[in-house]
């Protein structure tokens, strides 16, 4: 990300943004194969409040693709979650980072579980805002491990 050059008189501006990474997850009893873990981290100046009906991750989404670039995942990540039985409103403050497990591929049917190489990456949309996390990629081996 570029930064402008902002005079020393003139304050920046207050703003708020976020950023979403994607990574695999170490479990205890040993790796996992399709065991990951989405971090959003408020990379703004002021705190970001985010209106839970279900999970933070309820606005989420897993973009899997195989690898021939084909997008695999059949559902919305988000709509995996149940809804709650009171919302609430979660507040990252500047620089904090909420961090929660996800099955990498936990949106993609087990009938398109095939050996070979796939790309995930994480998209977090709320109230116009955007983070695109950095693909992951994955590999299922012949015996799905």
């Amino acid at each position: 990300m570029s930064k402008s050059v902002i005079p020393a008189a003139i304050p920046a501006p207050a703003h708020a943004g976020l950023a979403c990474r994607l990574r695999l997850r170490q479990l205890r009893r040993g790796p996992s194969l399709i065991a990951g873990e989405v971090e959003l981290e408020n990379t703004g100046t002021t705190v970001f409040e985010i209106a839970v009906r279900s999970s933070p991750l309820q606005y989420l989404d897993l973009i899997v693709t195989d690898a021939n670039g084909q997008v695999i995942s059949d559902s919305y990540y988000g709509d995996l979650f149940t809804p709650l039985a009171e919302p609430y409103v979660l507040r990252l403050q500047p620089g904090e980072k909420y961090t929660r497990p996800v099955s990498l591929l936990g949106n993609v049917s087990q009938e398109k579980w095939r050996p070979g190489k796939y790309t995930a990456r994480a998209v977090y949309e709320y109230q116009g805002l955007r983070a695109v996390s950095d693909p992951l990629s994955l590999e299922l081996p012949a015996n799905k491990g």
